[in-house]
């Protein structure tokens, strides 16, 4: 086709994928011969599957008969709608008694997935029924509607009374009406925003979440960390978001902490046992409040008040231990990067919007730094509230007010993100308890720390538990895709989360659990990046895997494909768009090392 001498290329239509879930051939034999009779309406074949193209929009339909079936294919495959068919044929009642038991049958299996990533979103179901009892019919709309069903249509173009009304409409007219509900289920829907959301967890959840984030960055296209519309990040997480919100790669601060850094970010060391992050203040504090405790005591002696007990001296003083160490050189290490050429320390200056959560100390309310009223808070100032955890951290001042770890008040802060209009939600969560899988006692025989770690992990983490399961019910139109440590690196991080040296193991454990969690979940997750331009190819990670898997010891080397570092430096938002964004191909196959071949096509 040519206009004014120039050549066009003919448009692409928008691919989606159907699984037509019916209970008989003759149910989808004269479904799909009705809607190939649309006027326009193109039907082919592809993949052993009919395809009909309706204008703009083509679907490619996967049939199954079987409810185990189906909901097994809901697990292989990226489907951007089920279809049920629950219309009668001419039989006997009973056959359509049965074909109802299988189709619920089929919504009992999909709502009773126990994976909440992989259920289906009932929003995407459309369901046509019909039958020659109109009160049963009603019930099965009721039953339909009260699980939550996208769409449900009633075909009145066969009367079972009489097979010649004129009055009734014509399966073409039905038809049509089926393709348009088709189109507006799966494209009516606005794309949202990309948030990416990283929760709290001390030094060893901070290592987690750098390993998890590399393994993120291998499988997305270049630059892809840098374009998310939103970032929240909480305690640990809030120094990872702080940096990709700055422009900066996880490449980049990963070479840091390995003593390998490089020209924008230098060596990096997160012990605490350094005269800087020592609180001067807080081991006076004790002495202080002591000796003004004795002297009160011995006043009352003097007196000739009654004798203190031990137990009163305990309990009264008990308080009297501040916090050893201070933030502040956390503070200036960010503040020293975020002055940087490209970088701001200032919230209202990013090109990306990043919100940190804090907790308020003293009315123990969650505070979002970012959001408007405060904002004019530098980032590294909210970021060292955010990460400011009793008992190591004392609180951080700002203005008039004290705040701590946000993570006191608030595991993860994706109910923000779906709250500013995110659809599109990956969450970093490290606070992840370990479970003893031997015999009974092992907590018992730890200290008072590490089970006090351990409760805290267990409380947040059921926090956080309680929210995801509630989203995936109410907010069914929000992909949102959670990575947590795998079992055996949570006994790792559980030691003490505060240790700065095992970052090279839990790197390698956070890489590999978190890659084991994308394989399992590749085919919804290809679909629902595609919507948002965005591809996914584990070729990169499955090198990078096989690499760590061959060594019990990695080193930073290992987490690069040949074994040679390459650091890749981070990007401004708008080269990262255009790297990473694309138009959006809703029907994806996930074929390792397609999709980066895709982005690289002019």
């Amino acid at each position: 086709m040519t206009r004014n001498g120039r050549v066009l290329q003919a448009t692409q239509p928008r691919r989606k994928k159907v699984l037509y879930f019916a209970p008989s051939r003759a149910h989808s034999d004269g479904l799909l011969s009705t809607l190939a009779e649309i006027p326009g309406a193109v039907r082919t074949r592809e993949e052993g599957c009919t395809t009909l193209r309706f204008g703009d929009v083509s679907f490619r339909f996967v049939l199954r008969q079987d409810p185990v079936e189906a909901h097994e294919a809901l697990h292989h495959g990226y489907f951007n709608l089920v279809v049920l068919d629950l219309r009668a044929m001419r039989g006997p009642a009973a056959r359509l008694e049965e074909q109802y038991e299988r189709t619920m049958r089929l919504l009992d299996l999909m709502d009773e997935e126990p994976d909440v990533e992989l259920r289906y979103g009932f929003h995407r179901i459309l369901a046509l029924v019909s039958g020659p009892d109109s009160v049963r019919v009603d019930d099965v709309i009721r039953q339909l509607g009260t699980r939550g069903v996208g769409g449900v249509l009633r075909d009145t173009s066969t009367c079972f009374l009489n097979r010649d009304c004129e009055r009734l409409p014509t399966p073409a007219e039905f038809g049509r009406t089926v393709a348009g509900e088709m189109v507006r289920l799966t494209t009516s829907g606005r794309k949202g925003a990309r948030a990416l959301c990283a929760s709290g967890g001390g030094i060893t959840g901070l290592y987690f979440e750098m390993g998890a984030l590399k393994c993120l960055s291998d499988c997305l296209p270049p630059g892809a960390l840098n374009a998310f519309d939103m970032y929240f990040g909480i305690s640990a997480g809030a120094v990872l978001t702080g940096m990709l919100a700055n422009g900066y790669s996880i490449d980049e601060f990963m070479a840091g902490i390995s003593g390998q850094g490089g020209e924008r970010i230098p060596k990096v060391d997160l012990s605490l046992l350094k005269v800087s992050y020592l609180s001067l203040e807080g081991l006076a504090l004790p002495f202080e409040n002591a000796f003004r405790g004795l002297a009160s005591t011995m006043g009352d002696l003097l007196r000739g008040r009654a004798r203190p007990s031990l137990s009163s001296l305990f309990l009264d003083y008990s308080d009297l231990v501040a916090a050893p160490f201070t933030a502040d050189g956390y503070e200036a290490m960010l503040r020293t990067l975020f002055s940087r050429p490209g970088s701001t320390n200032d919230f209202r200056k990013l090109r990306r919007p990043l919100f940190i959560g804090a907790t308020d100390q003293d009315a123990r309310e969650h505070v979002l730094f970012g959001d408007p009223g405060f904002d004019d808070v530098p980032i590294s100032r909210a970021i060292q509230a955010s990460l400011s955890i009793n008992p190591a951290f004392g609180s951080t001042k700002i203005g008039e007010r004290y705040y701590v770890d946000g993570a006191v008040t608030r595991t993860s802060n994706f109910t923000e993100a779906i709250r500013k209009g995110a659809d599109l939600i990956l969450v970093l969560d490290p606070l992840a308890p370990y479970v003893s899988k031997g015999a009974a006692g092992y907590a018992s025989r730890r200290g008072l720390l590490y089970n006090a770690d351990q409760d805290i992990r267990t409380a947040s983490y059921t926090r956080f538990e309680t929210a995801r399961h509630w989203v995936t019910r109410q907010r069914p139109d929000v992909s949102l895709y959670a990575f947590l440590p795998a079992n055996r690196i949570r006994r790792i991080m559980s030691v003490n989360p505060m240790d700065h040296r095992p970052y090279l193991p839990i790197w390698r454990g956070a890489y590999l659990s978190t890659l084991q969690r994308i394989r399992l979940l590749r085919h919804r997750m290809c679909g629902d990046l595609a919507t948002h331009g965005l591809a996914l190819d584990i070729t990169r990670a499955e090198a990078v895997a096989a690499r760590l898997e061959a060594t019990p010891q990695a080193a930073f080397a290992d987490f690069f494909p040949d074994g040679k570092v390459n650091v890749v430096r981070g990007m401004k938002p708008e080269r990262a768009m255009r790297l990473a964004g694309g138009p959006p191909d809703e029907e994806v196959v996930c074929r390792a090392g397609e999709a980066r071949a895709a982005l690289a096509r002019p």
